[in-house]
């Protein structure tokens, strides 16, 4: 997802609930985010990313096969208007080193 400010979001559908989901929210600004991720109207995931000022800041969660089904919701709200954040959201295929 391209970069964003302030608060907002993405909502998706084709997650294949056989493989697991990797949500990473990156930020700057001087702040936090508070992330929220729902799929089939369920809270799967929801954590705090710490944005310094002058530099990224980043978290992120891996969640088991089946806990992302088909469709879902990510909601970021920032602690401030100035800060600049991003995400991705992936399904490795293969998961073993």
């Amino acid at each position: 997802m391209e970069e964003q400010t302030r608060d907002g979001g993405v909502v998706s559908a084709g997650a294949w609930k056989g493989l697991p989901t990797v949500l990473t929210v990156a930020c700057e600004g001087g702040g936090s985010a508070a992330v929220t991720m729902e799929s089939q109207q369920i809270q799967v995931a929801e954590f705090t990313v710490d944005c310094p000022a002058g530099e990224a800041g980043r978290e992120s969660v891996t969640l088991t096969p089946g806990a992302v089904e088909v469709s879902f919701t990510v909601g970021i709200n920032t602690s401030t208007q100035n800060i600049r954040w991003a995400l991705t959201v992936t399904q490795p295929e293969n998961t073993t080193p």
